[in-house]
């Protein structure tokens, strides 16, 4: 909803009276802090309701409260599908979603949707998103995209004296291993997990198990 310019000047002062703990003024007290009759300011707020920027109680005189914003949303590359079971070759055909910023990290980040079910025992089920931290190292323990011998997987990461062993989250799985000689790499770190619950989504072109 646009809001004219006096709405604005009225939500700002709001803003700043409610932000710093002051009394919650009556309509009428605001109507005075602006020049205007009591039924005009109460016209604004009701502007400004509509807007979903404040509420209010209609039984109490110092009702105003503001509206907490949504979380804010950032888009995040998305790199097809990665197995979580066997490697498979990741697709990188980017598209982008948007996720709360809150699930991604100040670094560079992108997105993969998981495929398989060999990190279940985790909380990372087939479908699920995840928000990957772009690292070429890791702890031991860490959850990484790891490239062996040029096919991509999602595990846990272990490095044990010459060999590098990406774990599964799943008890029927066995590990992987990268041996001397192999080509291997980390694409990355899992910082986040994003579901989706809407029916029918797809993260765009992949790969199958």
């Amino acid at each position: 909803m646009r809001l004219s310019e006096r709405q604005k000047t009225i939500y700002e002062a709001l803003k700043q009276i409610l932000e710093k703990g002051e009394p919650v003024p009556t309509v009428q007290e605001l109507g005075k802090m602006f020049g205007m009759s009591q039924q005009a300011m109460s016209k604004n707020l009701k502007v400004l309701e509509r807007a979903d920027l404040i509420v209010r109680d209609p039984g109490k005189r110092r009702s105003i409260e503001l509206v907490e914003p949504p979380p804010q949303a950032v888009r995040v590359p998305l790199f097809g599908r990665i197995a979580a079971g066997q490697p498979l070759e990741a697709i990188e055909t980017e598209q982008y979603i948007e996720v709360p910023a809150g699930q991604v990290p100040a670094e560079r980040a992108y997105a993969l949707e998981v495929q398989g079910d060999s990190m279940i025992e985790d909380g990372i089920l087939d479908n699920d998103i995840v928000i990957i931290r772009r690292d070429t190292t890791a702890y031991n323990g860490q959850t990484v995209v790891a490239v062996i011998n040029g096919e991509a997987t999602l595990k846990r990461y272990y490095h044990e004296g010459d060999r590098i062993r990406l774990q599964p989250a799943n008890a029927t799985l066995q590990p992987l291993y990268a041996n001397p000689g192999d080509s291997f790499e980390i694409r990355g770190v899992v910082h986040s997990l994003y579901r989706r619950y809407e029916e029918g989504n797809t993260a765009g072109p992949g790969v199958k198990d």
